[in-house]
């Protein structure tokens, strides 16, 4: 018998080892053109809905680059901002660029990303004007004093900053402060006028003083 006569009468023999088995399971035909969700690692889920709290509830958010600062450098900084009046409100975050540049992508303050390169980290805080009005003005400073600390831009409020603007908007005075100028600016022609008015009649009663 020649070879290939064997083989076809070996296949011919073959029978279903459990011919009551029925194939019950469907065929799932996968492509490897498809494409899975994304699962991330815990910590990274942590830092992005960390960032992600930081960006959407915080009045105001100045992105800063450090150089090769260490840990020791971090803890004194945070030391000394929370010194500060209303230091304790502030908060000071050193970065992970990867994820923060991610949460920045789904709000609306995506045109920052372009400053998130390189070693980052972020003065927030979340109080009004009127109850810590210096408290902006002395945290940005504390930080500018630091050589390795450089100022990018941020986010005040809902609008975005370049570190002119930012150095700008915390040499402004306090809102009260603005309005008690405003008020004293329209009071001045009005006080000015009413001197002029009272004026000749000073002089009259200061001539009446002297005949009598």
């Amino acid at each position: 018998m020649s070879l290939r006569a064997a083989g076809s009468a070996f296949v011919r023999d073959l029978r279903p080892v459990n011919s009551r088995f029925v194939l019950t399971t469907p065929c799932v035909r996968s492509y490897a053109t498809e494409k899975k969700a994304p699962v991330h690692p815990p910590r990274r889920s942590f830092l992005y809905s960390q960032y992600n709290n930081i960006i959407e509830n915080n009045r105001v958010v100045f992105i800063f680059q450090h150089n090769n600062l260490t840990v020791k450098e971090f803890t004194q900084i945070r030391q000394q901002l929370g010194e500060l009046e209303g230091g304790p409100l502030s908060k000071f975050t050193v970065l992970k660029s990867s994820v923060f540049s991610a949460a920045l992508r789904e709000t609306r303050f995506s045109n920052l990303e372009p400053l998130v390169s390189g070693p980052t980290c972020v003065l927030s805080i979340n109080v009004a004007d009127a109850e810590h009005p210096d408290l902006l003005k002395k945290s940005v400073e504390l930080l500018a004093k630091n050589k390795k600390m450089l100022l990018l831009g941020g986010k005040l409020d809902n609008v975005l900053l370049t570190q002119a603007d930012v150095l700008k908007v915390v040499e402004l005075p306090s809102l009260e402060q603005l309005r008690a100028q405003v008020v004293g600016v329209i009071e001045a022609p009005a006080r000015k006028l009413l001197g002029t008015l009272e004026q000749p009649s000073k002089e009259l009663h200061s001539v009446l003083d002297r005949r009598i």
